[in-house]
């Protein structure tokens, strides 16, 4: 009896999963080049909007090979549409103004590719968004086994009302935004052939930069269970106190998106993010273990890649400014090339160095310029070097 009765339960569980988005595992046969791949994730914050269509190099591990020349158009329920014109090879843009987008009002994606192939999504509704009341961070000291294995940061929060059952699931965005100083008390130098050039920090030398991050990270929120009304916190990222990334030690700037969605895309990014637990990255394999809903008209049977969706959408920014409760005092040793962590490695000819490839640069400090050169890292010469960074403020900062 109690064998039979675990058996049911199983089966209702695994028929409620079945519910959900479904992960898409091709057999071999569907490994195959030339998959289409539609992206057409668009909001309801006017402005410019894109989508994206491409062709997979295989399913497993796709790849952006852009389709040209298609034509993209979204259409309202009252027959209102707007057409996405090519602005790059495989992307297609299109402004989308206040009069065309209507919370409450449903939208298809209908698309038509060079070989006179045609793609639809069904109808999705765009749900209004709560918005943001609050975005913060706390100061937080966490602590482990021991006191020395302990991590301080900040941990951002977000507060929203639950005030409308059409929100139903909500998923977030995060962008982070940091200054980066290299060190300014250093005479910085390049080897040409067999004499030393100094580099003048006019021409040269790039010591502040701005380095701006999308996390991949993926927070969502079904509202389903709550009460009208309901006021909630939602925990979103913790920035550790990173000497090395400098992230909290000048200035931070964390950038919220805030999505409603309806249940089907909802449960999509659920996968996504599973997906990107189990791999180590958001968007390693997420369009082949995800069934899209994008079609052909005309041929059921053949697989298609992405989703279309329309989601209300409101943002907001905060900023961190050196962080009270932190030392943020300056690691002075993370520029030097080192063989072991912050020991400078003096320069000697013929010596081979475990550095990123040549230029060679190297240093000595304002105050002492008489000691040794020592080998530097070219980030920190020039900081445009590193990921996602540029030298030019941006207008927010």
């Amino acid at each position: 009896m109690c064998r039979a009765l675990l058996l049911l339960a199983l089966t209702v569980i695994l028929s409620l999963f079945k519910a959900c988005v479904e992960r898409y595992y091709p057999g071999e046969d569907q490994l195959k080049t030339g998959t289409l791949v539609i992206n057409a994730h668009l909001t309801s914050l006017a402005g410019e909007q894109v989508i994206e269509i491409s062709r997979s190099a295989g399913l497993t591990y796709p790849s952006f090979d852009p389709v040209s020349g298609c034509l993209a158009e979204v259409i309202r329920e009252d027959g209102e549409l707007r057409i996405f014109s090519e602005s790059e090879p495989g992307y297609y843009m299109a402004f989308l103004d206040e009069s065309f987008l209507k919370t409450g009002t449903s939208y298809m994606l209908h698309v038509s590719t060079p070989d006179g192939k045609e793609y639809e999504s069904g109808f999705t509704k765009l749900r209004p968004v709560p918005a943001i009341d609050s975005l913060y961070y706390e100061v937080e000291h966490n602590s482990y086994a021991s006191e020395s294995d302990s991590t301080s940061g900040v941990h951002f929060f977000l507060d929203f009302t639950y005030d409308d059952e059409e929100y139903e699931y909500i998923r977030w965005d995060l962008t982070e935004t940091y200054e980066i100083h290299n060190r300014e008390d250093l005479n910085y130098y390049i080897l040409d052939l067999d004499h030393w050039v100094k580099l003048m920090p006019d021409t040269s030398i790039y010591l502040v930069c701005y380095i701006t991050n999308k996390l991949i990270s993926i927070y969502s929120m079904s509202l389903s269970y709550l009460n009208i009304g309901h006021y909630i916190k939602k925990s979103l990222s913790f920035v550790p106190n990173n000497k090395l990334e400098q992230k909290l030690q000048h200035k931070y700037s964390l950038l919220v998106k805030q999505y409603s969605l309806g249940e089907e895309a909802f449960n999509y990014w659920n996968e996504l993010k599973k997906n990107s637990q189990e791999q180590g990255s958001l968007f390693d394999r997420q369009p082949a273990l995800l069934k899209s809903n994008i079609h052909n008209v005309n041929d059921e049977t053949e697989v298609v890649l992405g989703f279309f969706s329309m989601a209300g959408m409101v943002e907001k920014r905060v900023f961190a400014i050196e962080p009270e409760g932190l030392d943020l005092s300056p690691y002075e040793d993370y520029c030097y090339a080192e063989p072991a962590m912050g020991t400078p490695v003096e320069f000697k000819v013929g010596r081979p160095y475990p550095i990123d490839p040549a230029p060679m640069y190297f240093a000595t400090p304002l105050l002492s310029p008489d000691l040794p050169l020592v080998v530097v890292n070219y980030r920190c010469v020039d900081c445009r070097e590193y990921k996602n960074s540029t030298h030019i403020p941006p207008d927010f900062w």
